[in-house]
């Protein structure tokens, strides 16, 4: 039998904010947020369908700007005491290695809680069509 799992409210804002504020530090340049914010085994599996570790991440978002993002629809899964998914929509205007593009993707993230710090462990992104 499934147990209903209920989040406080304030934990999920927590997340949501830590969420955008991975997005938002990577538009600000701020690499050592976006590094304290990914678990040390942290890994993704990206838009293209490639598998990335948290080094590679943290290496490929060096030629990465993001011009401006729109982040909505969230949803908040629990999945037990210290492991959560979040999932929302992203929309991202960007730059990568000069050329700029814009991208729709359905995100998830699964949030796991460690020593009392909350880190991502792992992410993953669907591509969506851009709205019109």
């Amino acid at each position: 039998m499934t147990q209903n799992i209920t989040l406080p409210r304030e934990l999920e804002e927590q997340l949501i904010h830590q969420e955008t504020a991975l997005i938002a530090a990577q538009q600000h340049r701020d690499f050592s947020t976006v590094d304290a914010l990914l678990a040390e085994d942290f890994h993704e599996i990206g838009s293209i369908g490639r598998f990335y570790t948290k080094v590679e991440v943290l290496e490929a978002i060096r030629y990465v700007q993001i011009l401006d993002y729109r982040l909505d629809q969230f949803r908040i899964l629990p999945l037990g005491p210290g492991c959560v998914i979040v999932t929302y929509i992203a929309t991202l205007w960007r730059t990568y290695r000069g050329q700029e593009s814009a991208s729709r993707s359905h995100r998830s993230s699964t949030w796991i809680q460690r020593g009392g710090t909350w880190r991502v462990i792992f992410h993953q992104a669907t591509v969506l069509p851009l709205a019109p």
